[in-house]
């Protein structure tokens, strides 16, 4: 499981808000815009409504992340995640969940990485 802590700083009528959320990146990553996603977590998880001047303020702040997980590990520097980064090793990820199996049923390889070759042309008949 893919997990990081998230958290954004924002004031609003002179009070200082901070809030923080676990975010399940996989299910982060299943969505059309990963960051207002972790926005409304964070609103939710300390009861700001998405339709309210609370939310339109916080989504001006800068998130910051922490304590990665699994892929975010190599994807968060200086409380920064790179979503990119992540998107690509995510992906990655989930058509070899796919691929692997196929290519230890049919070929009895049971690691693709040992074969790049084999591999960079499954990648690419899969995603063709």
């Amino acid at each position: 499981m893919n997990l990081v802590e998230a958290q954004v700083e924002f004031d609003f009528k002179g009070i200082r808000y901070a809030p923080a959320a676990i975010i399940n990146l996989d299910e982060c990553m299943r969505h059309h815009d990963p960051v207002d996603y972790i926005f409304r977590m964070l609103a939710a998880d300390c009861g700001i409504g998405t339709y309210s001047h609370e939310f339109d303020i916080m989504i001006e702040g800068e998130l910051s992340f922490d304590h990665p997980t699994g892929l975010a590990t190599d994807c968060v520097t200086d409380n920064k995640l790179d979503f990119e980064r992540f998107r690509k090793a995510w992906l990655e990820e989930c058509t070899m969940r796919i691929l692997q199996p196929i290519a230890a049923t049919y070929l009895s390889i049971t690691n693709l990485d040992e074969h790049p070759k084999l591999k960079a042309a499954l990648i690419a008949a899969y995603e063709a």
